[in-house]
C-alpha cells in the first residue's frame, strides 16, 4: 500500500489554510473554502463560500507569467470582447487572486460538443477576437522551443517511460515540419486553447481561462487544441468543416485549405509536445491525473500524420507507441 507523504501533506494543508486567510481578507465571512481539481500547469484553485456566493482563490508563485501578467492580459482580452473572469483583488506578497467564480461547466461536460454547431462557433469567434487582441510586450519564444517540444516526445514518452528507440526518420520530420508552422499567418496564441480552459456560463456565454501564458505563434496551434480533441476520436470531415467556418469568420484572410493545413500541422507539434509533458508529469511527479489521456492523443496523432503524408510517424504511433503505451499503463 502506498503511504501518503507526511511533508506534502503538511504543505497541502498550509496552502489552504493560507488560501482561507486571504479569503477572509476579501470577504470576512465565509463559510468555508474547497479545492477545485488540480491542473497541469501546477497553478491551485480553490473555491471560497459565503452567505451571498462563492469567488476562487488562485494561488500562483510562478516568477514568470504570473499574477502580474494575468491581470494585464485580462484587461486587454476584455478590451477585445473576449470575456474572462472578473479579477476580485489581488495580493502581490501571497501570491493569491480573488476571481469571479464562473462555476464548473467547462466544454468537457458539454455532451456530443462536435455536433453543436452554434456553441462550437461562438468558440471560434472568442479565438478569433483573441488572436487579433491588442497585447503588450508578447513572448515570441515558439520558434526557438521548437526543439525542445520535440525531445519531449521522443526521450521523454518513447526512450525514458515506453524504452523505446525512435526509428530512422524521425529527425527529418521536423525538417519538413518546421517551415509548415513558420509559414503560417501568426498571432496571439493560447497554447493551450481546448474545452478544459474554455467555460460557459449565462446564455452559452463562453469564457476563456488561463491565458496568462499567451504568447505569439502560428495559429494552427489554438485550431488544433479546439478541433482535435484529446477525448473524442478525431473526425477529419468535421475538422475540414469547421476549418471553413474559421476561414469565413476569421479577420485574417484564410482559406478553409489553409486553415485546415495550419491546424493539422499544428497538432501534429502541439500534440507530440503535449504528450512528453503529460509523461513527465508522471514520472517526475507523481502527477497521474492526465497519463489515461495519452491512448487517445497517440492514436488521434497517428490519424493527424497520416492525413499530413507523414506515414513513417503515423505507423510508428499506431504499431509500436500505442500497443507498447497500453501494456505498460496496465501496471499503474
Amino acid at each position: 500500500m502506498t503511504r501518503p507523504c507526511l511533508r506534502k501533506l503538511k504543505i497541502a494543508d498550509n496552502l489552504e489554510s493560507r488560501a482561507l486567510s486571504f479569503a477572509k481578507s476579501f470577504h470576512e465571512d465565509i463559510r468555508s473554502i474547497q479545492p477545485l481539481i488540480e491542473e497541469a500547469s501546477g497553478r491551485r484553485y480553490f473555491r471560497a463560500s459565503h452567505d451571498q456566493g462563492t469567488f476562487v482563490v488562485c494561488f500562483d508563485p510562478s516568477t514568470i507569467n504570473g499574477h502580474p501578467t494575468f491581470i494585464q492580459r485580462a484587461q486587454e482580452l476584455k478590451n477585445a470582447n473576449v470575456r474572462v473572469p472578473e479579477i476580485l483583488k489581488y495580493d502581490e506578497d501571497s501570491n493569491f487572486t480573488a476571481l469571479e467564480d464562473i462555476g464548473d461547466c467547462n466544454l468537457l461536460d458539454v455532451p456530443d460538443f462536435y455536433q453543436k454547431n452554434n456553441i462550437v462557433e461562438k468558440v471560434l469567434l472568442l479565438l478569433n477576437d483573441m488572436q487579433s487582441a491588442n497585447l503588450v510586450n508578447l513572448d515570441t519564444t515558439f520558434e526557438m522551443g521548437l526543439e525542445s517540444h520535440a525531445k519531449k516526445f521522443s526521450k521523454i514518452l518513447c526512450k525514458e517511460f515506453l524504452d523505446l528507440d525512435m526509428y530512422s526518420g524521425y529527425k527529418d520530420l521536423y525538417k519538413r515540419m518546421i517551415p509548415k508552422l513558420l509559414d503560417q499567418k501568426w498571432a496571439n496564441c493560447h497554447y493551450d486553447f481546448e474545452r478544459r480552459n474554455l467555460h460557459m456560463g449565462a446564455d452559452e456565454e463562453i469564457i476563456l481561462l488561463d491565458f496568462q501564458d499567451l504568447g505569439f505563434g502560428p495559429i494552427g496551434i489554438d485550431l488544433a487544441g479546439i478541433l482535435i480533441d484529446h477525448y473524442y476520436e478525431i473526425n477529419l470531415e468535421l475538422v475540414s468543416s469547421y476549418s471553413n467556418k474559421f476561414a469565413q469568420l476569421s479577420k485574417f484572410d484564410l482559406s478553409g485549405e489553409e486553415v485546415y493545413e495550419y491546424a493539422l500541422w499544428g497538432a501534429l507539434q502541439r500534440n507530440l509536445r503535449i504528450m512528453g509533458t503529460l509523461t513527465s508529469l508522471y514520472i517526475h511527479k507523481n502527477k497521474k491525473f492526465r497519463i489515461m489521456d495519452l491512448p487517445r492523443i497517440i492514436s488521434n496523432s497517428a490519424t493527424v500524420a497520416n492525413e499530413i503524408g507523414e506515414s513513417e510517424l503515423s505507423n510508428f504511433l499506431s504499431n509500436t507507441v500505442l500497443p507498447e503505451f497500453n501494456e505498460r499503463i496496465k501496471v499503474l
